[in-house]
């Protein structure tokens, strides 16, 4: 009896510790107070920004920070957005939306990327919503009604609504009925977290918050936070400017009829030409950056590979470096999720991939500054008239001689006595035979 007496005492000693323990240990992970500050600044969404978003949260997560994203965007393409979220619902730090400036808003495809954020916040005369998709078509843009499209867009939003612990309803009515909400109506509808009037207030107010990540519950520290603007990197913004969908079907258009026009006229060697823009037209069409950058290698390096088996340099050769350069510049800096292989091997792969990149533009570049210059240079016509040589038989008037001259033999003539053995220089060449005199000494 005293046995299990003791038993039952300790059992509830146990408990009691766990029970007074459990708030320490619900949340075993800490992030911040670093913040990294991603700013929309207007753009679109497309396949660039989506790649500077997810190379700036590879950065966030590598050194355990917060990651903002300062939302004032007209919306943009659905499959970045998809990217976007499926890359904010599997992070392992807080993501933080926040539409800001006054008078900013996060619309269609901004909002939605706004409910995947861990904490939805919005400063005082923002807004949010009018998620309804819209297509391109003959008439210009167009609102999309078909269920086929709304319907899945639709689940995304409450799904994603879901997850966060936020209003379903209106997640769905944003993309069915293009609801628009202002910071106020947001906030009480449950579909942001809360107001702030600056990044410097909204890391304040989010102090101490648990959130779920996907490695677990995390807790927000941002006490004597540190602020870090996120700066584009080259790639970056060379993908952003291509992706634009102007810019990107006036390369495809351009790219396909370079394409027809020389392979129909037989200058073949401008298809090059024709490839290249036809390839980077396709990123505006929801292309992965990944397979335009992989695309550009392979083609150049093939481009490169003709240009070495066939006579001259020119325009195949050119294009090829430039391929294989932009095809380096716009792999993306972050590890793709679907990628078997070590970030270290893809870190030194891309480092050698724009060395090598680098050193063929130089040795092209160099080379065709050479063949220009080389064509640029005024012809040289080689006389024989001034050099010297030396006579190998006597030579005078009525007599002629051999002569040696540049290491040539040459039959002579001269209007003046010579023996063999003088030194000559030619007067000028008369059909086969040069008349020399004697070199004049002083």
């Amino acid at each position: 009896m005293r046995l299990i007496n003791k038993f039952f005492t300790i059992l509830a000693l146990v408990l009691l510790l766990v029970a007074l323990c459990s708030p320490l240990i619900r949340a075993q992970h800490t992030v911040g107070p670093k913040a990294y500050v991603f700013y929309f600044d207007g753009k679109t969404i497309n396949e660039g920004l989506a790649s500077a978003i997810l190379a700036a949260l590879n950065m966030a997560e590598k050194e355990n920070a917060l990651l903002v994203l300062v939302l004032d965007t007209p919306g943009g393409e659905l499959t970045a957005t998809e990217k976007i979220i499926r890359a904010f619902l599997n992070s392992k730090v807080p993501v933080i939306g926040f539409v800001y400036p006054k008078g900013a808003a996060a619309w269609s495809a901004g909002t939605l990327i706004l409910l995947s954020c861990h904490i939805a916040a919005m400063s005082p005369g923002t807004m949010i919503g009018a998620a309804q998709p819209i297509g391109y078509g003959p008439s210009g843009f167009e609102p999309l009604n078909y269920s086929k499209i709304i319907n899945p867009i639709v689940e995304m939003a409450e799904t994603v609504s879901r997850e966060r612990g936020r209003n379903q309803t209106a997640a769905g009515l944003f993309v069915r009925r293009n609801l628009t909400l202002n910071d106020e109506e947001a906030l009480r509808s449950n579909v942001v977290d809360l107001i702030a009037e600056n990044i410097g207030d909204l890391l304040m107010k989010i102090d101490g918050m648990e959130v779920k990540t996907a490695v677990g519950k995390v807790r927000i520290d941002t006490k004597g936070f540190t602020i870090v603007k996120y700066e584009w990197s080259i790639g970056d913004m060379l993908t952003n400017v291509l992706a634009d969908p102007l810019l990107a079907n006036l390369l495809l258009m351009l790219g396909f009829y370079i394409l027809l026009l020389s392979l129909i006229t037989g200058h073949y060697p401008v298809v090059a030409i024709g490839a290249l823009l036809f390839i980077l037209g396709l990123l505006g069409l929801g292309f992965s950056i990944n397979t335009i950058s992989t695309l550009l290698i392979i083609v150049g390096v093939v481009l490169l590979i003709i240009e070495m088996v066939t006579p001259g340099f020119g325009i195949i050769g050119t294009t090829g470096v430039v391929m294989l350069a932009l095809g380096f510049l716009l792999l993306p800096i972050y590890l793709p999720q679907t990628w078997f292989v070590t970030p270290e091997f893809y870190f030194r792969f891309v480092v050698a991939g724009v060395i090598i990149a680098i050193a063929g533009s130089a040795f092209f570049a160099f080379a065709l500054y050479k063949i220009i210059k080389a064509r640029k240079a005024k012809p040289i016509i080689w006389s024989v008239a001034g050099s010297k040589g030396k006579a190998l038989d006597d030579l005078g008037p009525g007599r002629e001689g051999f002569v040696m001259v540049e290491g040539e033999y040459w039959m002579a003539f001269s209007d003046e006595e010579i023996k063999a053995g003088e030194e000559i220089i030619v007067v000028e060449k008369v059909g086969p035979k040069l008349k020399v005199k004697k070199v004049s000494k002083k």
